[in-house]
């Protein structure tokens, strides 16, 4: 199983680094459209550079800002979670160097829709393996585990100095579909990183204590209800898990092997109060 878990991530760090590429050189290189994330900040010191007569490839740019990113994330999430964010970064690295900038469309709103779309699809995807696609995405994801908040709200935060930065050398006219952009990708990510999307797991159980047995070691914990049965009349239990969508075919695993015959309900759920933001790395 953990071998065929491995081989997943490994083919989706390939895809991220295909539609990536994709998406910046066949899509918003035609439409002057910066992408979000470490990515965009790579265009743009390439384009300040180039307004000093250097020219430095993109790939390059980002091998040298993932550097940094990596030694922090190596030190905060371990080595084990860095691998597979390792080859992501190193497959985008390698599909931007050899895939040319042809232009399939001319249309520049198109060129950023498209790009947006692809390079966002491929994010979301990494972070619903457990792993980042690099750069800013190490810090998006550990101030989403630390503080629980949404990844696309924080990735826009960080998008906006980037934007800013290209207003005041650039002009405010070429922000316009790097903003776009960005709002696109970010929206995508969020779309497919569902495993960020708080629920409520209610497990209807005649054997609690197996399913406590198995739970017990879990970090958001779970409580238990009793209850009767209206048709049957019958003594039962319900066990609800308040957690993140990524940790819910764990739950369900755990949850039919102690009791195969339990009943499981997931809903989606929003967590106010308490003390379940909380995240200790």
């Amino acid at each position: 199983m953990t071998v065929r878990r491995n081989l997943i991530r490994v083919s989706i760090a390939l895809v991220f680094g295909l539609l990536s590429a994709v998406g910046v050189n066949m899509f918003l290189v035609h439409a002057n459209s910066y992408s979000s994330g470490l990515t965009g900040a790579s265009q743009l010191v390439q384009a300040l550079l180039k307004l000093a007569g250097i020219n430095v490839s993109l790939s390059l740019l980002v091998a040298i800002f993932n550097i940094p990113l990596f030694i922090f994330a190596w030190r905060v999430f371990g080595t084990h979670y860095i691998t597979f964010s390792g080859l992501a970064v190193l497959f985008n690295i390698i599909f931007l160097q050899i895939i040319p900038s042809y232009q399939l469309v001319t249309d520049p709103l198109t060129n950023t829709i498209v790009g947006g779309i692809l390079i966002g699809a491929g994010v979301g995807l990494c972070f619903n393996r457990g792993f980042t696609t690099g750069g800013i995405d190490i810090v998006t994801t550990y101030l989403q585990k630390k503080f629980h908040r949404n990844v696309g709200s924080i990735a826009n935060i960080i998008n906006g100095v980037i934007l800013l930065i290209t207003a005041l050398v650039f002009g405010p006219s070429r922000i316009v579909y790097s903003l776009i952009g960005m709002l696109i990708t970010n929206y995508t990510m969020d779309h497919f990183f569902s495993s960020q999307l708080d629920v409520i797991v209610s497990i209807y159980t005649k054997n609690p204590q197996a399913i406590a047995d198995q739970l017990k070691d879990f970090t958001h914990g779970a409580t238990m209800i009793k209850g009767t049965g209206v048709y049957t009349n019958q003594p039962t239990t319900v066990v609800q898990i308040v957690t993140p969508r990524g940790q819910f075919r764990h739950i369900r695993q755990l949850a039919l092997t102690a009791d195969p015959s339990s009943f499981i309900v997931v809903a989606r759920v929003d967590v106010e109060v308490g003390n379940y933001r909380h995240f200790t790395f």
